[in-house]
């Protein structure tokens, strides 16, 4: 039997569609496997490192972890003069993984995280009248828009309004702070991550920003969060400060 030139293009086509398949397939396996590998990175400590490797893989969740790990490097490893400029890459990996997927929750988190970071280098004051407020709220919310599941988006949302309202009276009119709702945010990280000792830590600094008469929540809080157990890097960082502040407001 003659094949004609159209059956041969067919075919040429057919083994180039399952050719493409293959080739997909092992580069998502690839990317699976470098994304294990910035995550064996990060929860070792070696955070710098877990960015470079997360930010190579060219896609959102790869991106997004890798402003993760980059904002906890700069925040709690790095010296002073370099945490400015750790923070500016850190927010352009967050905006790179938002725009390749504008609907990943964890990319607006992640965006709302480097700003935090970024303008607490600035002063809260000059943070404010910068915009960085609004622009924060904003992730935070879309964070949470596209999973109300996103328990880090609620923790973010409790500690905005909580360092708003710290920040002083006329920042609270301006932007809208409320107390209630930060505790709400808060309690709902909670219910969602009960065992994640950040959660604890940071909504007892939280009720301590808001108001330094909750100081026995707080410490209720702390106590929880010193004992949970701990899983990795990020985790035993929490876990020494929760100690360090037990031991600030304990002797006072």
């Amino acid at each position: 039997m003659d094949i004609t030139k159209d059956q041969k293009l067919f075919g040429v086509a057919i083994v180039f569609f399952f050719s493409a398949l293959v080739f997909l397939a092992l580069t998502e396996s690839m990317a699976s496997e470098t994304m294990e590998e910035a995550r064996e990175l990060a929860a070792a400590g070696h955070f710098k490192e877990a960015s470079v490797v997360a930010a190579g893989i060219g896609d959102a969740e790869g991106f997004a972890f890798a402003a993760a790990s980059l904002a906890v490097y700069g925040y709690e490893i790095a010296g002073e003069s370099e945490m400015q400029l750790l923070f500016v890459e850190a927010i352009e990996y967050a905006k790179t993984a938002v725009e390749l997927d504008p609907d990943s929750s964890e990319a607006y988190v992640q965006l709302a995280h480097t700003l935090g970071r970024y303008a607490q280098t600035l002063g809260t004051m000059t943070a404010l009248s910068e915009g960085y407020a609004e622009q924060i709220r904003a992730a935070i919310d879309k964070a949470i828009l596209l999973d109300p599941k996103n328990y880090q988006a609620y923790l973010s949302l409790g500690a905005w309004h909580s360092e708003i309202i710290f920040a002083g009276f006329m920042a609270w009119l301006l932007y809208g702070a409320d107390e209630e709702e930060s505790l709400d945010a808060y309690a709902k990280a909670l219910e969602i991550a009960p065992n994640d000792n950040n959660v604890h830590f940071q909504y007892a600094v939280g009720l301590l920003k808001l108001d330094d008469k909750n100081i026995e929540q707080a410490l209720y809080h702390l106590n929880i969060a010193v004992e949970l157990p701990v899983t990795d890097a990020y985790q035993k960082i929490v876990q020494g400060k929760v100690k360090e502040m037990l031991n600030a407001l304990e002797s006072n």
